[in-house]
């Protein structure tokens, strides 16, 4: 059987971006060949490491991390840029894998930033693979930004949340997404009585309806063959502790979406 040819999308989404790992795991498993990769934020990286032929010991290294290793990792800034400087997780996954240039890896490979001075949408498809992650996942107030070129790099999220524009596409490759902060799950009413709120809350949420808005125009214009969800209020943003339940249910909402589109087609 010929394997069915895809270009990757994958979303930002913090811990939830872990899911993109499942994802991939169970696309390859039911016949896909996964041709080229672009990503924003935690789409970046793991679509890069994907892209890089490590995608098996990264799972295992978040896959083993518990509460406290998560807390070890980060490197908390005395700056008004952001809370955490991000020198420290980078330097952790370099000693996991070895940093290496896009333009070299297996697999062509996009992360998308954004320019805080200009507002305008980065691509970055060359160079190396870490300055590129470090940059899409600079989330605003959270991460320091990256100054690079006159540029102050901030989250991809800002500009593209899901860049199906961005993937580098060949005739009859299929056009996959993954999108890990999609609609709310819950119901209406319990989200209309939230058991509290504050300043933290208040800036994720909006944030995310914010991308979700910016997704949803982005799917009517760039139409992915198939568009896998899972809503942004699966998981919390910074829960990397639960990595290995995050993994199970991107391949859950996977087969989820290879079903559903298997059904329409027999319709």
């Amino acid at each position: 059987m010929n394997k069915r040819r895809a270009a990757l999308v994958l979303a930002g989404g913090g811990a939830r971006g872990v899911a993109h790992i499942g994802a991939i795991m169970e696309l390859e498993s039911q016949g896909f060949e996964i041709t080229s990769v672009a990503g924003t934020s935690m789409g970046a990286l793991v679509g890069g490491m994907y892209a890089s032929g490590h995608l098996e010991p990264f799972r295992e290294w978040m896959c083993a991390l518990d509460r406290y290793k998560v807390f070890s990792l980060v490197d908390f800034a005395l700056s008004t840029e952001g809370l955490v400087k991000g020198k420290r997780v980078i330097r952790a996954m370099k000693e996991l894998v070895p940093d290496i240039r896009i333009e070299q890896m297996p697999i062509p490979f996009a992360a998308v930033a954004a320019d805080l001075l200009t507002g305008r949408e980065v691509v970055i498809d060359r160079g190396g693979l870490y300055d590129a992650i470090r940059a899409s996942i600079s989330i605003p107030s959270v991460f320091q930004p990256v100054r690079r070129g006159g540029m102050v790099l901030i989250d991809g999220g800002t500009v593209n949340p899901l860049p199906l524009n961005r993937v580098r596409r060949e005739p009859g490759d299929l056009l996959v997404a993954v999108d890990v902060s999609a609609p709310f799950g819950a119901e209406a009413s319990v989200r209309s009585n939230p058991p509290s709120l504050n300043y933290y809350k208040l800036l994720t949420v909006s944030s995310e309806i914010m991308q979700q808005h910016i997704t949803q125009l982005m799917c009517e214009l760039y139409k992915p063959d198939l568009l896998i969800e899972m809503p942004a209020d699966r998981f919390g943003l910074f829960e990397f502790y639960r990595s290995t339940e995050i993994v199970e249910e991107g391949r859950r909402v996977t087969r989820a979406a290879l079903e559903q589109q298997i059904t329409v087609e027999a319709v």
